[in-house]
């Protein structure tokens, strides 16, 4: 291995930690805040909100894919030492982000009026959810110009100061949220903490970007340089259109759900699909990562062992991910009982078991994207989007027709299968020349075998010893974890691997002594 090629890795690393720390953190607080907002609010109240924020979160695809394309090329320029064409990228960046945030805001103001035609919506919240609707938008449209500061610090590397910001932010919200509800307030009061916070975010990040890069500045020259937005809407509009239709693949639930049945089963949807979303967040705290680590590797010229990083980081990703599948699909509707309630438990944890496959073939799936983004290659994964948005959506009206809320569930699931074992790997071959027989073998089927003694162990404790509380839920979790960890070490590390944990527990055991 390179110099650079270890740097590299141990940055890696360093970033995955990082944002693995950021995500418990933020996972623990929205644990805990979930249930209770669900109480507060009651399940038809919380259904509206999250099937308000759902909607509203599609106009964040006004992104345009630019955010991406700010992380690609200032990564890029930087290790290449073009400062000014980092400039540049910002400085467009910025443009185009403030067009789309106002774009978001009259979008939003443009559809309110007609919320209660699209969902079925009791009469005293519609008032109450076109305001949420505006409100909701205005927070996207500050986002959306924070992107660029956030894509700047991603391209430095800079995760650690990134996650560090959001835990602030999550502190913050949520006391906010507690003392909100407390006070009687319902979901408009929600809203505004969540665009608060997402200023407050924007400003931290902004500041924190400028220390990080100080060579890239932002001039109103390099603003309106057609050349500049040209460049970025190139490459953005293909990510825009990934990220379309990944977020068409993987939201649409909830709308198709909220506009054919009552909003209230969106509830019973939002609880399973919450629990997915959490343990996602794990697989992106690797392959977010991976995008300016292969654009730094690309613009150094050392890009000839990125279909290594797509077959390790697949292996890695699904076994960080696959403990908590086995345990939401043997376990699931116990801890739903215990987390939200015995009244939620049966369809939830249904809902939960499909989704949970869903969650794991998208590993490799999400990993491969975030390849081809960094490698400026990822026009050929628009069309594998497309068929898996398509298929979603048409599956799951007929399903939904025929069983019911269960059905949005098996029609996420079915094209995810498909794309992310079949089609997003066939693609990878034709550009990275990866073996499919290793990829399958190393990738998927060794951390499956590796699990498999986990989830057996999981079911016999779940059968025999029935949990009270969470407090005994995570403590039978915890003590058979170590069959997971024994599984991984035995079936899916290769050797090298297992020398260099030997060597840094040896480390970590030599620091503490000292």
């Amino acid at each position: 291995m390179t110099g650079y090629a270890k740097m590299t890795a141990a940055r890696s690393v360093r970033n995955v930690l990082s944002n693995w720390g950021g995500f418990f953190f933020t996972a623990v607080i929205g644990f805990f805040l979930a249930p209770y907002v669900l109480r507060k609010l009651g399940t038809t109240p919380y259904g509206v909100w999250v099937l308000l924020a759902s909607l509203v979160g599609y106009l964040g695809l006004l992104d345009l894919g630019v955010r991406s394309a700010v992380t690609k090329f200032i990564a890029s320029y930087h290790s290449a030492g073009n400062h000014e064409g980092a400039s540049a990228m910002k400085s467009a960046a910025l443009f185009m982000f403030t067009v789309a945030g106002f774009l978001a805001i009259s979008l939003a103001v443009g559809i309110s009026p007609f919320v209660d035609r699209i969902f079925t919506i009791p009469p005293e919240l519609e008032t109450t959810a076109r305001i949420v609707i505006v409100v909701c938008a205005a927070n996207i449209a500050v986002a959306l110009i924070g992107g660029v500061y956030g894509g700047i610090l991603a391209a430095r590397h800079r995760f650690d100061l990134l996650n560090l910001v959001d835990v602030a932010l999550v502190i913050a919200r949520s006391t906010a949220i507690v003392v909100a509800l407390e006070a009687k307030h319902g979901i408009v009061s929600l809203a505004v903490i969540q665009l608060l916070s997402s200023t407050s975010q924007m400003l931290l990040i902004r500041t924190l970007s400028f220390q990080a890069y100080p060579e890239a500045v932002t001039t109103m020259q390099q603003a309106f340089c057609t050349e500049n937005i040209r460049k970025l809407f190139s490459f953005g509009l293909i990510s825009s259109s990934i990220h379309i239709l990944g977020a068409v693949a993987h939201n649409s639930a909830l709308i198709i759900i909220g506009s054919l049945l009552p909003v209230a089963l969106v509830t019973y949807f939002s609880i399973a699909q919450s629990l997915t979303e959490y343990a996602r967040t794990l697989m992106s705290g690797i392959s977010q990562t991976i995008t300016p680590m292969v654009g730094a590797m690309d613009g150094a010229q050392q890009s000839n062992s990125v279909g290594r990083v797509f077959v390790d980081g697949t292996r890695y990703a699904n076994l960080v991910i696959l403990p908590i599948v086995a345990t939401f699909i043997v376990r699931g509707e116990s801890f739903i009982s215990l987390w939200m309630g015995a009244e939620y438990s049966k369809l939830s944890g249904q809902i939960l078991v499909i989704l949970s496959i869903s969650l794991w073939a998208m590993a490799g799936y999400q990993i491969c994207t975030s390849i081809m983004i960094g490698l400026g290659k990822h026009r050929g994964m628009v069309p594998i989007f497309g068929f898996e948005a398509l298929a979603n959506i048409g599956l799951s009206i007929s399903l939904i027709s025929v069983i019911g809320v269960i059905g949005a569930a098996w029609g996420a699931l079915i094209p995810r299968l498909i794309v992310a074992l079949i089609l997003s790997v066939m693609y990878a071959k034709k550009v990275l020349l990866i073996s499919f027989g290793e990829y399958y073998l190393n990738a998927i089927v060794r951390p499956i075998i590796a699990i498999l003694p986990f989830a057996v162990v999981s079911y016999g404790l779940d059968e025999l010893w029935l949990a009270k509380n969470l407090v005994v839920f995570f403590l039978q979790v915890t003590l058979v974890f170590p069959v997971a960890m024994a599984g991984i070490w035995i079936f899916a590390l290769e050797p090298a691997e297992r020398i260099t944990c030997v060597r840094t527990a040896k480390r970590l055991g030599n620091f503490k002594v000292s």
